[in-house]
């Protein structure tokens, strides 16, 4: 009875050693994910709130200096929540100028294209865009 008694404890003790060994390699694998997980926190996301006009005049000005000023724009349109702007020289872009208006991002999809994500206020920003490309006399 001795050994039976042996054996049923070193099975349980092997059962539980499995349990436990499973349980941190759980633990170690969500911590890492974590730390690779390409989810942005709340706290980091970025909130456009143009909330006036000015605002939106501003963001107009910072985005028109970024993209190298009016006589480097060939174009601007939208489309759904992005200018979509074609351009006469790649390099006179300045993205960082550009993103400094606080911006959703800026792609650049080709050398003659940058699309600039605004969000739900960009029809307001195209024509104070265009205003500012094309000042009444």
């Amino acid at each position: 009875m001795d050994r039976d008694m042996i054996m049923i404890i070193a099975a349980v003790s092997a059962v539980v050693a499995v349990i436990i060994g499973y349980s941190i390699y759980r633990s170690i694998k969500r911590k890492n994910a974590d730390k690779l997980s390409m989810k942005i926190a709340e706290d980091d996301k970025l909130h456009i709130t143009l909330d006036n006009k000015a605002d939106m005049e501003e963001v107009a000005r910072i985005i028109l200096a970024g993209l190298g000023g009016s006589e480097n724009v060939q174009s601007v349109d939208h489309d759904g929540a992005r200018l979509k702007i074609q351009i006469n020289e790649y390099g006179a872009v300045d993205e960082k100028k550009i993103r400094s208006a606080k911006v959703g991002g800026v792609l650049r999809p080709s050398k003659t294209a940058v699309h600039i994500i605004i969000g739900s206020e960009v029809l307001p920003v195209e024509a104070e865009l265009k205003k500012l490309m094309n000042p009444v006399a």
